[in-house]
């Protein structure tokens, strides 16, 4: 070590050789640390077995694996000297209150030490001064905090933590440039950008940036002068402190000597308008050691202006550059300045090499326009697999009380499900509405005539279990059971399991080459054919009939793809596979294809599309009270006629529930009414049912049965009540009959003022006698906004609205709003109360039962099914949505209560 110092304070190393060399021996304290066991088997192996030793407090004797041998572990520095373990530098990785006392260990038990490598960030300031001042007395020279090791390119090796990465032979190239960084991370990228220019490092050194630099830039221009290794130096320097100001002084006044040429990048004028510290030390603005501050400095020293590489231009000194992209052109314009070479022809260059481009679409100046790039190894096999990955990428987390599909919108009081409001679902098409629950991206309407025949044809298919439904309503059980009884009963059936695997293979076969553009592709699909690989089954001739129909209809639509060309070819070339059942598939799949691969839905549930589809055909299929006198359901058994498959899927419904035609009028309150019931958020027992059945591990079919099983009397079957409350209301009244819109409305206010003086006079009497569980008006008072005397439901308004746009007025709605006025009026109540959402669910179903019921049509047992079934098929597209987003998110069992949360009751 050198005897003299031409510094006014301790400096113990000559030149930047001697900071870390072969012969450096260190030892790591916190050995075993979660930081040091990712960093000092790779600083160890490169170096050459450098680390002889570690400390790892409370665990003597144990041992850190490397390539080249383990590492020891003792519990304390003098466990290591008492083993004669010799080493000359300490490198601390420890939390930033313990740096001082591992320090204080170092200077006290081991005589021999002269160097310490702070790789711990914020430390203290108080600290920092203690190990200053005991390193000062003891001639020991300390290297950070917050460093990230020190770098010896000539001889690789590398002392401290990370500089280099994992392979730090990459940047660590031999070479005449001396690299001095306040960033650690630079440190490692510096070099990397001089080797594009012919430039190697000799020395690279992560200074740190924490608010004490013990080897600052003072100590290293010093050492780099007398380095016979170096021809210029590369700093990156941060705002905060003025150590580079000292150094340039005292060069000035000749107390440190260098001819050797500076490069300097001064980073952080973004920090210029903030009034703290941001990032390592940082700087407030004005205190004169800013960016602007520091940028002015080094310009002085150099004589030059800022490098322009347009223009480049360096003095004898050196120069400051703007962005270090331009480091290896102002280092090449440094030394030819200096008449020297670079260290050896340049590899590689600074250009954009982006291994991702995305233009959005845009047509771009040819200027704007980026090519990819192949990446790196192993890089290139990651990406190359990662593009061929299809469907959305989703992070699995405990989903018992969250969804990924629906929620309830605290600002609008609105349900919305894959972020679309209920209410703007009210006007899609059902039909379209069954896919969307799925694949979270609503269908083009060009796929309406398709999904409403894959939908019927679902529903046809699902009336093979009417007789366990029929069994069931039999003994008494609700629609929520006899239903989810057929639907629990289809279990895992081989047409679920053969659409799944055929919907798998076809992503398989297909993806990778199509991407996002399934149009047909005859010479891909011939190709593809000649893999055997589906499921092998039984086509009847019953199912090649309908795939015949469905052949005619993909072609007259012009909806074909590649997927059904796929699947009609293969079961031409094939005799051995259910063709109805892979065609099926191939359109199910052609209608979610680009939800999938703009990553809006997961491979996974694209796999299950058709079995969601297929499932709810079953409770549709089985719905129909009345079924053995239904023509309709009839058609769809015997499909003699497949024409029916183009019913309008609403339709179905309705024909099914009330065994008669229906009207545009009743088509569009169906439509609107089932989709309306979709969901009411994820906190519903019916949600609550279906993520519960997917926590256990359930197939999909028996997930349906899980929320079906949720539903019941008061929840789903309740909307009875408010339907037999306005028709008793009505008694024998009937708003249709009357063409007078004037007697109409008085009639219906009459009504409603008797209906108010009835209830006021049921709520005074139960208070009078104390009885809280009195009977109350269905469908009002929430929601109500404090401090407002007239309230209205936001979702009610707009479905009011949007009958009232269509001329479609719904006679019982407007009761409902003569009621709350009149309930007000006689005092029952305090304000105004709102008809919320559930009025606008039990008026539109009393507007479609009404016809039936004041026609003895239907009982009053037949209207309480029916109004629950209306709700059970809306509801059912919700809860596919909910086992969907389940299924793709959550965790085994992860609907589980906690114990710490169930509370005994004795």
């Amino acid at each position: 070590m050198s005897q003299t110092n031409p510094f006014p304070y301790y400096v113990g190393v000559n030149n930047l050789e001697e900071i870390a060399n072969k012969e450096t021996r260190c030892v790591v304290m916190n050995l075993l640390g979660g930081e040091s066991k990712g960093v000092t088997p790779t600083s160890h192996e490169f170096s050459g077995g450098n680390i002889v030793a570690g400390v790892q407090y409370g665990k003597s004797g144990g041992k850190l694996e490397t390539k080249i041998g383990d590492i020891p572990a003792y519990g304390s520095i003098k466990e290591i000297i008492d083993a004669g373990i010799k080493f000359d530098t300490g490198v601390i990785y420890l939390p930033p209150t313990a740096v001082a006392a591992a320090a204080a260990e170092l200077i006290a038990q081991n005589p021999d030490l002269k160097k310490i490598v702070i790789l711990t960030e914020k430390v203290g300031v108080k600290d920092a001064a203690f190990i200053r001042a005991i390193a000062q007395e003891h001639k020991i020279d300390v290297f950070g905090g917050n460093c990230l090791g020190i770098g010896n390119s000539w001889d690789q090796v590398r002392v401290g933590g990370a500089l280099g990465g994992n392979n730090p032979g990459e940047s660590l190239v031999k070479g005449s440039v001396a690299v001095f960084s306040n960033s650690g991370n630079f440190s490692t990228t510096i070099p990397e950008y001089l080797k594009t220019a012919g430039f190697g490092t000799s020395t690279v050194l992560s200074s740190g940036k924490d608010l004490y630099i013990h080897f600052a830039f003072p100590e290293f221009l010093y050492c780099a002068e007398n380095d016979p290794r170096t021809k210029a130096i590369f700093c990156y320097i941060e705002p905060g402190g003025y150590y580079e100001k000292m150094a340039l002084d005292w060069i000035a006044d000749g107390t440190i000597k260098l001819t050797k040429p500076i490069v300097a990048c001064v980073t952080g004028r973004w920090k210029a308008n903030l009034s703290r510290a941001v990032g390592h030390a940082g700087a407030i603005a004005g205190g004169g050691d800013d960016a602007l501050a520091k940028e002015k400095w080094f310009d002085s020293y150099f004589g030059v202006e800022m490098f322009n590489p347009d223009k480049p231009k360096a003095s004898k000194k050196g120069v400051r550059i703007e962005s270090i992209q331009d480091a290896p052109t102002a280092m090449a314009a440094v030394y030819k300045e200096i008449g020297e070479n670079s260290d050896f022809p340049p590899k590689g260059d600074l250009s954009l090499k982006p291994w991702f481009v995305n233009d959005q679409g845009l047509d771009l100046p040819a200027k704007l326009k980026m090519a990819a790039v192949e990446a790196m190894e192993p890089y290139n096999d990651a990406i190359k697999k990662l593009g061929n990955q299809v469907g959305a990428q989703l992070t699995r987390e405990s989903m018992r009380n969250k969804s990924g599909a629906s929620r309830m919108n605290s600002k609008t009081d609105v349900t919305e499900v894959h972020g679309v409001p209920v209410l703007d679902l009210v006007v899609k098409h059902f039909a379209l509405s069954n896919f969307f629950a799925v694949s979270s991206v609503m269908p083009d309407e060009k796929y309406l005539p398709l999904a409403n025949a894959i939908m019927n044809y679902f529903t046809a298919v699902g009336t093979q279990y009417m007789d366990i439904t029929a069994r069931a309503r039999a003994n008494g059980a609700l629609p929520n059971a006899y239903l989810g009884a057929a639907v629990l009963t289809s279990g895992n059936c081989k047409l679920y399991q053969d659409m799944t695997e055929m919907t798998q293979k076809m992503i398989d076969l297909f993806y990778v080459d199509i991407f996002g553009d399934a149009s047909v592709n005859d010479t891909l699909v011939a190709e593809k054919v000649a893999q055997k690989i589906m499921p092998q089954g039984e086509t009847t001739a019953k199912e090649a009939e309908v795939a015949a129909f469905f052949g005619k209809l993909l072609a007259k639509e012009g909806l074909e793809t590649i997927f059904t060309k796929y699947a009609q070819k293969y079961a031409e070339a094939n005799s051995d596979v259910n063709k109805l059942s892979l065609l099926l598939a191939a359109m199910s799949l052609s209608v979610i294809w680009t939800p999938l691969v703009d990553r809006q839905m997961t491979r996974e549930t694209a796999h299950e599309v058709a079995t969601y589809l297929a499932c709810n055909g079953v409770l549709v299929g089985c719905c129909a009270p009345q079924y053995e006198v239904n023509d309709f359901y009839k058609s769809l058994v015997e499909l003699s006629d497949l024409s029916v498959l183009n019913t309008d899927f609403a339709t179905t419904c309705f024909k099914l529930l009330f065994n008669r035609d229906c009207n545009a009028r009743e088509q569009f309150a169906t439509n609107g009414l089932l989709n309306l019931l979709m969901s009411n958020g994820p906190g519903t027992i019916s949600a609550k049912g279906a993520k519960e059945s997917v926590s256990g591990g359930n197939y999909i079919a028996t997930c349906y049965s899980g929320w079906m099983n949720n539903t019941g009397r008061d929840h789903g079957g309740n909307g009875f009540e408010a339907i037999k409350f306005l028709k008793d209301a009505f008694g024998d009244f009937d708003p249709y009959l009357e063409p007078d819109d004037a007697k109409r409305d008085a009639k219906m206010k009459a009504i409603a003022q008797a209906t108010a003086e009835k209830y006021l006079s049921t709520k005074q009497t139960a208070k009078r006698e104390g009885i809280m569980n009195y009977f109350k008006v269905p469908c009002v008072n929430h929601p109500v906004f404090k401090g407002k005397p007239v309230n209205y439901d936001p979702r009610e308004v707009f479905m009011d609205k949007l009958f009232a746009e269509r001329n479609e007025i719904n006679h019982f709605q407007v009761f409902y709003h003569h009621l709350v006025k009149a309930m007000f009026e006689v005092g029952a109540t305090k304000n105004v109360f709102c008809v919320n959402i559930d009025g606008v669910i039990a008026t539109i179903s009393l507007d479609l039962l009404w016809k039936d019921v004041n026609s003895g049509k239907i009982d009053a047992k037949a209207m309480q099914d029916i109004a629950f079934i209306l709700f059970l098929l809306g509801r059912m597209v919700g809860c596919s949505a909910e086992i969907a987003d389940h299924k793709a998110r959550g965790m085994i069992m992860d609907c589980r209560t906690p114990a710490s949360q169930v509370e005994f009751v004795g």
